[in-house]
This record gives C-alpha cells, structure tokens and sequence, in this order.
C-alpha cells in the first residue's frame, strides 16, 4: 500500500500564453504509516503535488498511483481512491458550506455510506480525537475561531477514515497549547498505522515529527530523507529553508550546531525552557 508518483509532470494552463510548470519529472513513494514532511517555499509545487494525490489534477504526464490504482482510470476509481485520501487545505474554512458543525463534519462520510450509528460514532471519534466538544456540533462553523475551525476541517477528514490523511499547513493559527495537542493526534493516527503527510514550511515541525522528509523547490524534490540529516547538513540556504528558529537561539545561548546528534532533543529543551 502506498502513494507513487511516477515521472509526474503538471503545467497549468497548458497550451496558452499562461502555460506555467508546476512539477517537473517527479517520482516518489510513501508507504503505509509514514509520517512524511513536505518543505519548500511558496510556488515550490507542494500543493500541486498534495493536489494530484486524490484526483483534484491530473498529471499532464506520468502516473499516480493509489495502492496501485491510478488516479486518471475512471470515475469509479477516483471516488475509491477519495475515500482512501483525505486532504485538509491551508484555509479549510473556505470550504465550509454546513449550516451547523454536526452536518458539516457528517457531509464526507455520509458521502461514503456511513449512515445511522457508524456515522455518529466517527462523528464523535473525530471530535475526541481533535479535542473539540460536542457542545460545538449544534454551531454554525463561521461563528468559530481561526484554530477552530482548523480543527473542524481535520476532524471532517478524519472523521471519513482515510488511510492517507494529508494536511496542508495544519499549524496556521494554533497556538503553542493546540499545536502540541494536534501532534498527539497525529500521533495517534499513526499508530493506528495510518499515513500522515503535513505540508510545512516549518523545518522545526519537521525535524520534532517526521519520519521522513521531502524538500521540493520550482517542481522536483531536491531532498528526499531523515530531516536531522537535512539540518545537520546545515545548507538551509541551498534548499530555500530558513532554520528552526530555536536552532536559531541556541546557536546564540548555548552554542549547539548541525553536528550535534542530540539536535532535536536540544531544541525540544529550548522549547520547554522558554515555555513555548
């Protein structure tokens, strides 16, 4: 089981003046229960690439495949493979149409045949699992903060039980106290062997949570593994990354650098120390 991109290119508005490309020969594996990281700045294709995995493109050459199925066969496939893939994008509440949270979280999974007490069940599961109340499920989803809102969107996607659950910068407006609680979701669904790819362009978050690691820059991955090798490498400059900010201050507090193998438990100190 797993997503693969074979040789994937996407250009939009191909064949016209606008023509612009957004991935360029790219080739790629997840596999089951990976916690996988993508980086990169603005315009580097993340989103095209999170975009092509459940059929929302379609590759303008090349193949995606969804546990082997690909993601241009029919129709029939798309709406297997939908189910499969789970994606929760960077401003979730332009994708709120429900008048209450209740029918707003139930919208996918009603989509998937859940019906009577599956569907209440995941309902509440989701809820559980992001740390919303049930209190909530009578409001409208536009009477709610910026971080809760974020945290009906992911409990909507979770709720559908994907194996792959996608998240495009999910930490956009948590604060410090609701990021650490997300992590444990993640967490959570990882050990319940699912696949988590966060789309970040925080190398800290990255280097506390992933697994693995991809770097894209102007539509190819220019960095595929462990991002403790990546930040011990110490060419942030190279791949367009700023440093964690944290490795930032303690070069400056107490001196640890890109040779340190204790790297991510140093920053994680720094983090406790200063309370954030």
């Amino acid at each position: 089981m797993s997503i693969e991109f074979k040789n994937v290119k996407y250009t939009y508005e191909l064949h016209t003046p606008f023509e612009k490309k957004a991935l360029d020969d790219v080739t790629l594996n997840i596999s089951k229960g990976e916690f996988v990281t993508i980086l990169g700045r603005t315009g580097s294709g993340k989103s095209t690439l999170i975009q092509l995995t459940n059929g929302i493109l379609k590759p303008t050459s090349g193949k995606v495949l969804i546990d082997g199925v690909s993601t241009t066969k029919n129709d029939a496939s798309i709406f297997e493979i939908r189910k499969k893939v789970g994606i929760v994008f960077q401003y979730p509440e332009h994708q709120f149409f429900e008048e209450n949270i209740y029918k707003e979280i139930a919208f996918g999974p009603k989509n998937f045949g859940f019906e009577g007490s599956k569907l209440n069940n995941t309902i509440l599961k989701s809820l559980n699992m992001i740390g919303l109340s049930t209190s909530v499920l009578s409001k409208s989803p536009f009477t709610l903060s910026g971080g809760e809102k974020r945290k009906v969107a992911i409990a909507s996607v979770i709720a559908c039980e994907p194996q792959y659950i996608i998240l495009d910068e999910p930490t956009s407006g948590l604060d410090p106290a609701s990021v650490k609680n997300f992590v444990k979701t993640l967490e959570s669904l990882k050990k319940m062997g699912k696949t988590i790819i966060v789309v970040t362009h925080s190398v800290d978050f990255s280097l506390q949570n992933a697994d693995r690691a991809l770097i894209m820059s102007k539509g190819k991955i220019t960095f595929d593994g462990n991002i403790q090798g990546f930040v011990k490498s110490s060419d942030f400059e190279k791949y367009e990354l700023l440093p964690p900010p944290l490795y930032q201050v303690g070069q400056k507090i107490i001196g640890f650098n890109t040779k340190n193998e204790k790297l991510a438990e140093d920053i994680k100190f720094l983090e406790d120390a200063l309370q954030l």
